[in-house]
């Protein structure tokens, strides 16, 4: 896949899960909400640098340190060089959690069966359903609460029930053409039963009245149901990208 390509694909990915708090640094995506998402806590590659990596390196770790967060690095494979993992590795660092970017040509979509329901919620409506399904229950305003309210593109936000029970959710994000999918959680009593598709479909049949042609998604490697499902559904890999950490 084309470098553009896969440019536009970061860049609304990271549209669709933003940092309340970021900054660009000689094309990388500094970013520091807190909590436990990696992606709002890293310093993102993006783009070439001018400055030299060492230095880069040493000025994300003095401002990740003013901002009381551990120093992190999240890097496209296809944005990496020999160069920046040399030295990423001589300061210390190591790769971990590798995970993949998949995407798919969009199509019509069954509809939901007869025995479930989906519904749309607001933010703050659907943070506790999520939390519900996830079986964690949020503070009054919690981290994921703030990420979304930031969101710009359009987002839809649903929840599937079997009669009245919540059974799961997920998260749509639309910009252009490509539509994000996000949050796909399903209740941990209710798992292997179809559930994560329905959503998906139904996400599917929202962004495709909004003109959407292309889906992507961000599952980790070791994820192996969740990408087992992606894979029924047509998903390919695009790209993959690594964390960084200290030693």
């Amino acid at each position: 896949m084309k470098i553009d390509h896969i440019s536009r694909i970061e860049e609304v990915a990271l549209n669709a899960w933003p940092s309340p708090r970021q900054m660009v640094y000689d094309g990388w995506l500094l970013r520091f909400t807190g909590g436990p998402s990696k992606r709002v806590n890293s310093a993102n590659v993006l783009y070439p640098s001018r400055l030299s990596l060492p230095e880069k390196i040493k000025y994300c770790e003095a401002v990740y340190a003013q901002a009381e967060l551990p120093p992190l690095f999240r890097v496209p494979t296809p944005f990496s060089t020999p160069e920046l993992e040399q030295s990423l590795l001589a300061a210390g660092y190591h790769s971990f959690d590798e995970t993949y970017v998949l995407t798919c040509e969009l199509a019509a979509t069954d509809p939901v069966p007869e025995n479930l329901w989906v519904q749309a919620f607001s933010v703050d409506e659907w943070i506790p359903y999520k939390g519900s399904i996830c079986g964690t229950q949020p503070g009054p305003l919690s981290r994921q609460q703030q990420i979304l309210h930031c969101i710009v593109p359009q987002t839809t936000l649903i929840v599937l029930f079997a009669g009245e029970q919540p059974v799961a959710c997920g998260m749509g994000v639309l910009e252009g053409d490509l539509l994000g999918f996000f949050s796909i959680y399903t209740h941990h009593d209710v798992r292997r039963m179809g559930y994560a598709r329905v959503v998906m479909s139904a996400l599917t049949s929202w962004g495709l009245q909004g003109g959407a042609k292309l889906g992507y998604l961000q599952v980790e490697g070791c994820n192996q149901p969740a990408r087992a499902l992606y894979r029924q559904l047509g998903f390919e890999l695009c790209y993959p990208y690594e964390y960084y950490k200290k030693e």
